[in-house]
């Protein structure tokens, strides 16, 4: 069922364009417990927590609630699995039942999106998005440790095909990828411990020590090497083009094409939502000793893959194709997507659309 309501888009791109206001998505959390406050695992309660603080018109999802799990109510469903020594393919039953599994298939069928983070990146090949012969291949799930490094994500792809120093031989710069503008990563901090620009999500920051869960779930893109069909320059290209998908980030001191962190799946067919996985074990949420001072970028890539999710469900692309009139007059909406007459706007916070550029005002 493909979602085209002028309100719908409308609300989706008031998300888009006031970032910083409190403007909730039509979003949704799958949870493993039948409520927040009942979540046993530390990792996995402060993840839901934070969903239900910057999401309070958010929904969530309890075992057996599949009937939640619908275009009809909302637009982008968080997944967060974080758990300890499960052993890689076992999901937990009440994210991977029958049931639970094909709701999930119809939602994105239907143009729902989805935010599938550590353990639950699994889903994407459960979900038959994705070939399993292509499910992620770097995992963990022990205990981790000390240590006092800070662990940062790269959205610079390919990041060696040009620096300077590791690239003497002259390697092909049309083989570096650049994310760092992807609607993800708006607003994070930078950190400069590596030769490029990264995103600190994990560490003291001061050179004391943390503990860390090293809980990773990605993709290890040069194990597919014997079984890529797709065409391509180098191991990104040839999983990107394999799977319809786009490497948006990888750990925080890779510079090649080795490894998949943050990927977005785009629709498999027209009318379907997009799923971004996220299995980059920097991206904890309850580290059991020490203080995150990097926790807020973690917030922020969190809230806004959500928000980028839920503004691009689908139908609302075909929308602001229809609406590109370079000299349209200017029409004004509040944040729940109903038109406002221009000359009596109160103070608040109000999305202009003209032709196809939407843009937020405040008026004071």
């Amino acid at each position: 069922m493909k979602k085209s309501l002028l309100r719908s888009s409308i609300a989706a791109a008031a998300i888009v364009c006031a970032a910083n206001v409190s403007a909730n998505p039509r979003a949704g959390m799958l949870i493993g417990y039948s409520d927040v406050e009942s979540i046993d695992n530390f990792q996995e309660f402060a993840a839901a927590k934070h969903f239900t603080e910057a999401n309070p018109d958010g929904v969530v999802i309890a075992p057996g609630e599949t009937s939640k799990i619908s275009v009809d109510n909302l637009d982008c469903i968080w997944i967060h699995i974080d758990r300890l020594n499960i052993g890689m393919g076992n999901l937990p039953a009440e994210f991977s039942d029958d049931a639970t599994v094909e709701a999930l298939k119809k939602f994105v069928e239907d143009g729902g999106s989805l935010y599938l983070s550590k353990h639950a990146t699994q889903l994407v090949s459960r979900l038959g998005r994705i070939d399993q012969s292509f499910a992620p291949k770097i995992y963990g799930d022990g205990d981790g440790g000390k240590g006092t490094d800070v662990w940062t994500v790269n959205a610079q792809i390919g990041y060696w095909f040009v620096n300077e120093k590791d690239n003497a031989a002259g390697l092909d710069p049309t083989q570096y990828y650049d994310h760092r503008d992807h609607d993800i990563y708006v607003g994070l901090e930078t950190n400069y411990d590596f030769p490029m620009e990264t995103y600190a999500m994990e560490g003291t920051g001061n050179g004391t020590e943390m503990w860390r869960e090293d809980h990773n779930c990605m993709w290890d893109l040069n194990f597919y090497n014997d079984i890529y069909t797709a065409e391509g320059k180098n191991t990104v290209e040839k999983f990107q083009n394999q799977n319809n998908a786009v490497v948006l980030g990888t750990w925080g001191h890779v510079q090649d094409h080795a490894v998949a962190g943050i990927v977005e799946f785009k629709p498999a067919a027209d009318g379907q939502g997009i799923i971004i996985a996220n299995g980059l074990a920097a991206c904890e949420w309850s580290p059991r000793e020490g203080v995150n001072a990097f926790h807020s970028n973690l917030v922020k890539l969190t809230d806004n893959t959500i928000n980028y999710l839920a503004a691009k469900s689908s139908g609302i692309a075909d929308i602001a194709g229809d609406m590109d009139q370079a000299d349209a007059p200017a029409e004004y909406f509040n944040l729940h997507g109903m038109a406002v007459n221009a000359a009596g706007l109160t103070p608040g916070i109000y999305v202009v659309r003209q032709g196809t550029k939407t843009s937020k005002v405040i008026v004071r």
